[in-house]
């Protein structure tokens, strides 16, 4: 046998219009240099900002915004079993340690049938499995955290185990901005300013005397047997944990008062497969998956605007006021899938079965106690034909069809793709999916790194997209490369909170208690720009993006188009990776954006205005320690925002002084990303 190596979790099989290649090299330079986190562990979500199908955001963010769609439309399977928040501290590292993820792909255009396609994009890993021949092991320091994996066979050459954790000390050691860095994502006094002249800061409201605690971790692990005839029984586990508090002072009508911000999420997810092989070659994989889910966030002095006269908001105040989410999702999954080589093609197909019971409750001004339990089936019968021996097209034909028993849903989502002349220097390719969604995450402007979940149902139908795609790939010579892609997507049944994008909490009709919409219309489309290089010791990548995304409700903007939070005109971004010696390289990445709106979203016709445009440097030195070409130690420093750059993140309504009458009021505010932060990474291989 071939002995395993271990591979960290930014190497990411990209499967956009390459989706019949088993990995692209084009993309791995480019995702490894965007792969920076200020907390110094892998974080192989964010490094997909690298690619230009998805949206440049700020440090502090959970999800990812991938061609047009909210961080609802993009999800992270783990050994095929969805996760429901993939992310610790507020999006600032994975949930997932990179110590034991054995391959990954990530899904932004047409989606195998195989998956549950998102209205954006899916991130798959896979757990690595445990070395049959020898005990391996490894321990790991960031900045942030320790993490230690060890390896080894069971029955030699037959069976073995993996078991990795990693656990913070972010409490423990106070250094790298530590304490910081929580109570912004916490949104405890971050960074921001006005944007009118005539509205200044309220210094003495700002929060004092600033106390609190937060860990994570996380756990992997996976056991591996496999037959004398082949076959391979696999069981694999997951346990995470994320919890973050912070008590302090802020002065509230006249005096000091004491609040606190608590943010917690939880989540195990285990799986058991049985894979084999039949006669005539036909592949089977037989597994059971479940997973369950909690999440809380309390903030007892959330900022909430009140407007009696919308038309000139004279009578709009900041009210002080407590906001609470809670959430539970459990899934049960059953699975069986078929797989068998031709000489022509690859046929694929199977059925998934998923039981979902999902609570969500709200604590808000509007919502006093609205509380929703609600359970479903959801059952899906797919099958794809991949064709991909001719040398004039690669195509793949795939169908999945969805019955969903919470309001009787059946639908068909037919997934179609081609790429004509895939081995020549110039290749072109077309797709078009229809996708559908049945849980949905609800999107919160100011709460980081907890997700929410809620379903549809007989009232609430579906959210859905109808999916065009196309490329051209130009390979001129062995080390240039050049690419071309675009979309156009429709989008239905979108869902937006009340209290997203600055929603005034008296916005819904007073006889509506569901807190939020859930038939907004939109239409996303986009220009993708790849140009990408390599030298002998140095590759160069630039991508650029061109993109807008609009939705449309009756009930906002007098029913015209508006532009989401997460819509930017203009993306660029430059990448470089330079190998400086034997085991020590240089990487360098500078993303610049448009700004996003700072509308507020109301019932009038709001006159559209954005925040100021992002630019960001990072940079990261790496240094891997070998031994007779085995890797025993590796020490990585990065800096994110070299620059020190403010860079505007969202806006948000703030109690500040009316220069012009010395009085408190409403003022729209641009609050700013992570200013410059340090990181380091030293694993030891043993």
């Amino acid at each position: 046998r071939l002995k395993p190596k271990l591979y960290g979790g930014s190497e990411i099989i990209i499967n956009g219009n390459a989706l019949f290649s088993p990995s692209d090299t084009v993309f791995s330079s480019l995702i490894e240099a965007g792969s920076f986190s200020p907390l110094g562990d892998n974080n192989s979500t964010k490094a997909l900002q690298s690619l230009p199908s998805v949206l440049s955001g700020p440090a502090i963010e959970d999800g990812l915004n991938v061609r047009g769609s909210s961080s609802d439309g993009f999800r992270v399977l783990l050994d095929g079993i969805t996760l429901y928040n993939q992310s610790h501290l507020f999006g600032l590292l994975d949930g997932l340690n990179g110590d034991v993820l054995r391959t990954s792909g990530f899904f932004y255009d047409v989606t195998p049938a195989r998956f549950r396609a998102p209205l954006g994009g899916t991130l798959t890993f896979l757990t690595k499995t445990g070395n049959l021949q020898n005990f391996e092991g490894s321990a790991g320091l960031s900045n942030t955290a320790f993490s230690a994996t060890l390896e080894g066979p069971i029955s030699l050459g037959k069976s073995s185990f993996l078991f990795s954790g990693r656990h913070s000390y972010i409490d423990d050691v106070s250094w790298f901005n530590n304490q910081g860095i929580i109570k912004y994502g916490l949104d405890i006094d971050r960074n921001y300013e006005f944007q009118s002249d005539t509205v200044e800061k309220i210094e003495d409201r700002n929060v004092q005397n600033i106390t609190g605690n937060a860990f994570f971790y996380d756990l992997h692990g996976k056991l591996y047997f496999e037959t004398s005839s082949g076959s391979q029984l696999i069981a694999s586990l997951y346990v995470g944990k994320d919890e973050a508090n912070q008590s302090y002072d802020r002065r509230f009508q006249q005096q000091l008062e004491e609040f606190e911000t608590n943010n917690e999420w939880s989540s195990n997810m285990i799986k058991v497969a049985y894979n084999t092989q039949f006669e005539n070659n036909l592949n089977s994989e037989s597994s059971f998956g479940f997973s369950d889910y909690y999440s809380s966030y309390f903030k007892e002095d959330n900022d909430f605007r009140r407007t009696e006269n919308d038309n000139n908001n004279q009578n709009a105040s900041i009210e002080i006021l407590p906001f609470s989410l809670e959430n539970e999702l459990r899934e049960v999954q059953f699975n069986q899938r078929f797989s068998k080589f031709f000489n022509d093609f690859e046929l694929d197909y199977g059925i998934t079965y998923s039981d979902f019971e999902i609570l969500y409750t709200e604590l808000s001004p509007r919502n006093q106690s609205f509380k929703s339990r609600r359970t479903s089936q959801l059952l899906d019968i797919f099958s794809q034909m991949d064709f991909t021996n001719s040398t004039e097209a690669h195509v793949s034909l795939g169908s999945r069809i969805y019955y969903f028993s919470n309001g009787k849903y059946l639908k068909w989502s037919p997934r179609i793709k081609a790429q004509f002349l895939p081995e020549s220097q110039i290749s072109f390719g077309l797709g078009f999916s229809k996708n559908y969604q049945f849980l949905h995450q609800l999107d919160f402007l100011t709460v980081n790194s907890t997700d929410f979940w809620v379903m549809t149902n007989n009232e609430q139908p579906p959210s859905s997209v109808n999916y065009f795609t196309s490329n051209i790939r130009i390979r001129p010579a062995g080390t240039l490369f050049f690419q071309i892609e675009g979309y156009y997507k429709l989008f239905d049944n979108l869902r937006i909170h009340s209290l997203s994008n600055q929603f005034v909490s008296s916005f819904f009709d007073e006889d509506d208690t569901t807190p939020f919409l859930f038939n907004n219309t939109g239409v996303g489309k986009g220009l993708e720009f790849l140009l990408k290089n390599r030298f002998d010791r140095l590759s160069l990548s630039s991508t650029y993006t061109l993109a807008s995304t609009e939705l449309e409700n009756l009930l906002i903007n007098e029913g015209k188009p508006f532009h989401p939070s997460y819509d930017r005109t203009h993306q660029f971004s430059l990448f470089g990776d330079f190998d400086l010696s034997s085991g020590l390289s240089f990487y360098a990445s500078w993303n610049y954006a448009t700004g996003t709106p700072s509308t507020t979203i109301s019932r009038e016709e709001q006159k559209e205005t954005r925040i100021g445009n992002y630019s960001r440097l990072d940079i990261s030195v790496k240094y891997v320690l070998t031994s007779n070409s085995d890797e025993k130690g590796e020490l990585l420093f990065s800096i994110y925002n070299v620059l020190n750059n403010e860079n505007p993140w969202y806006s948000e309504f703030k109690a500040g002084l009316n220069t012009n009458n010395n009085r408190i009021e409403p003022g729209l505010s641009t609050v700013y990303d992570l200013g410059i932060q340090p990181s380091f990474r030293i694993k030891l291989y043993f």
